[in-house]
């Protein structure tokens, strides 16, 4: 008896000292390593996609900035129209991840029913967010989804098209017949339409490879002309996805009568735009978000257990109707890349604004400055009652005689010290009193 009460006692000295994060799977004694979490990704668009490509640099920049391990590994060589075969390697992919205890977190887009059960099969015990492809599914499955309403964006984009005076028949840009985001946009679209009060709205399936416009203009004239007698500007395109848009513009050049709705947005988008032909709008699904925002989540539920109660974080839709400065589009074809610490130290700091005081000397302080107490040479020195001081009273100074005060960094030190040593002298007193209970 003596022998189990002194363990248990014992243990909780450990416990004590051993302080692990509410998640169990971080140590945060004596502060959380966040490189040591591995947060896995799986999605279902190959890297060489024109919109993937943007979403994989948005995924890695998510992961670094919060400072985590990134476990990614994008499909090689599957093209968005062999699905079955996509859902397969996903379906392996979390398989691997999850049921081997690879990752503590895992990033899934859900574009089909069997990447949901896989999901909750081999991620049972790992938190998992969903992105970008599945609302729906992740209504149903109970998981936590980044992205927007497909059958939404459609909507608006058919509506819009259908509130032209001239349009009469529509036609939606399908570069990857089969898949369930692009199934729900052109579905919407068809909604859309309807909801004006016209019809005849129709799916045309295209080439992805943005490479072939001859072929894709060829499916839309093929399928998508006016009828007999009337002209182009009878015609509302529908461009489903990034995919579509460079022969898009292409397509409006040649026939600057027709209308056009995009979804996403991108430099064809934007020049069709500047150049006044007919695109009237842009859905934004600001994938940029999708693709970034869940790694501080994900982080923060592995390691400190706690998360947010909505379900759904909606990026989108997100309409755009015109062309954003020159600026912007500069950041946007650049992936909005981040400078690193040592390339972006001749930024210079944005102007102060005079009207609210704002004084941009006080934003960044040398190494030997405390936090928030540099000082411009120009600026006189106060005491702490805020009167100015002339240097000869030295018995205002904080500190001991040596005059410097200790920087946050040893304070925190210091402290962590005094809050362990406290720990396990209050372990200990557990101890004793769980033995001289005992007997």
């Amino acid at each position: 008896m003596v022998q189990y009460s002194l363990a248990a006692a014992l243990l909780l000295v450990g416990l004590a000292v051993d302080v692990s994060s509410a998640a169990g799977l971080v140590s945060c004694d004596p502060c959380i390593d966040r490189s040591k979490v591995k947060i896995g990704v799986v999605h279902h668009g190959p890297p060489d996609d024109v919109y993937w490509s943007g979403m994989n640099g948005s995924i890695r920049r998510g992961a670094s900035d919060v400072g985590i391990d990134l476990v990614f590994d994008p499909l090689q060589n599957v093209g968005l129209g062999d699905q079955d075969l996509i859902f397969e390697k996903m379906v392996a992919q979390i398989d691997r991840y999850c049921a081997s205890g690879e990752v503590h977190g895992l990033l899934a887009s859900l574009p089909d029913e069997s990447v949901a059960e896989a999901l909750k099969v081999s991620c049972a015990e790992v938190p998992v967010v969903t992105f970008n492809a599945g609302p729906d599914l992740a209504a149903e499955n109970g998981f936590k989804f980044f992205g927007q309403n497909e059958t939404e964006a459609g909507f608006d984009a058919g509506s819009g098209l259908a509130k032209v005076a001239t349009t009469e028949k529509f036609c939606c840009s399908n570069h990857a017949p089969g898949v369930d985001v692009l199934a729900d946009r052109c579905g919407g679209m068809r909604a859309g339409v309807e909801s004006v009060g016209k019809a005849n709205a129709f799916d045309v399936p295209v080439d992805q490879h943005v490479s072939n416009c001859t072929a894709w203009a060829a499916a839309i004239e093929e399928n998508c002309s006016p009828d007999e007698g009337k002209g182009w500007d009878t015609i509302g395109i529908y461009l489903a996805g990034p995919a579509n848009h460079q022969c898009g513009l292409e397509f409006l050049r040649d026939h600057p009568e027709a209308y056009a709705t995009a979804s996403d947005v991108s430099e064809w988008v934007y020049t069709a735009m500047v150049e006044k032909l007919n695109m009237l709008f842009a859905i934004d699904q600001q994938s940029y978000l999708q693709g970034y925002l869940p790694f501080s989540y994900l982080t923060l539920w592995v390691t400190i257990d706690q998360v947010a109660e909505n379900t759904m974080v909606t990026t989108g839709p997100h309409r755009v109707t015109e062309p954003p400065t020159e600026h912007f589009q500069l950041c946007a074809s650049n992936n909005f890349e981040v400078c690193d610490e040592e390339d972006g130290n001749d930024i210079p700091m944005p102007e102060p604004d005079a009207e609210k005081g704002g004084d941009t000397n006080n934003f960044i302080a040398d190494e030997e400055d405390n936090i928030g107490g540099g000082k411009s040479e120009a600026e006189p020195e106060t005491n702490v009652e805020g009167t100015e001081n002339s240097g000869g009273d030295e018995d205002n100074a904080v500190g001991d005689e040596g005059g410097e005060m200790p920087d946050s960094r040893s304070l925190r030190q210091t402290t962590d010290f005094t809050h362990q040593i406290g720990l396990m002298i209050g372990g200990l007193i557990m101890a004793l009193g769980g033995f001289l209970l005992a007997n």
